[in-house]
């Protein structure tokens, strides 16, 4: 198991072995307003140069941007990415813990703008901005980090007061 630090709940993988689940695991930890991701650089998520690859920087991205902004707007819906424009800032060298937080821009009735900053123990490697798609009705499936925190009283009490603000 991967040193993790204090406060993060390792989020589940998904019942079938999708690409989540293939290059996680991921971690978050809920705050008075939001939520935070993160996760270890291992090497096989690294570059020759046994930095934190790119595309896996984007992928994390990505991931933090539809699964956390879904959570923040509580949405419950899943969210096609529309676009996605990354910016590297600087190494995420291997056993470095990676963490980014949503935040939710703006949601209109089938879309919605959030960004991110990506940090690796603490200092900038990739900026994100996204847009993303939703549609329809509310789905159980895409409410995973809710159902997570619930079964967790410390998470659902800071949970609970983000949602009173």
């Amino acid at each position: 198991m991967t040193d993790v630090p204090t406060g993060y709940l390792r989020l589940p993988s998904h019942a079938l072995p999708i690409f989540n689940s293939l290059v996680g695991p991921f971690w978050i930890r809920p705050e008075r307003d939001g939520i935070t991701f993160g996760f270890r650089v291992e090497l096989r998520h690294c570059n020759p140069m046994e930095l934190c690859h790119g595309g896996m920087l984007a992928a994390f991205a990505d991931i933090v941007l539809t699964g956390g902004c879904n959570h923040v707007a509580r949405l419950s819906k899943f969210l096609v990415t529309v676009s996605l424009a990354t910016d590297f800032i600087g190494p995420a060298r291997i056993g470095a813990w990676v963490e980014a937080r949503p935040e939710v821009l703006k949601v209109t009735r089938g879309m919605l703008f959030g960004q991110c900053l990506m940090t690796a123990d603490g200092e900038p490697v990739l900026r994100a901005s996204g847009t993303f798609r939703h549609a329809g009705e509310p789905d159980p499936r895409f409410n995973r980090i809710a159902r997570l925190l619930e079964a967790q009283p410390e998470a659902s009490a800071a949970s609970a007061s983000s949602a009173g603000r």
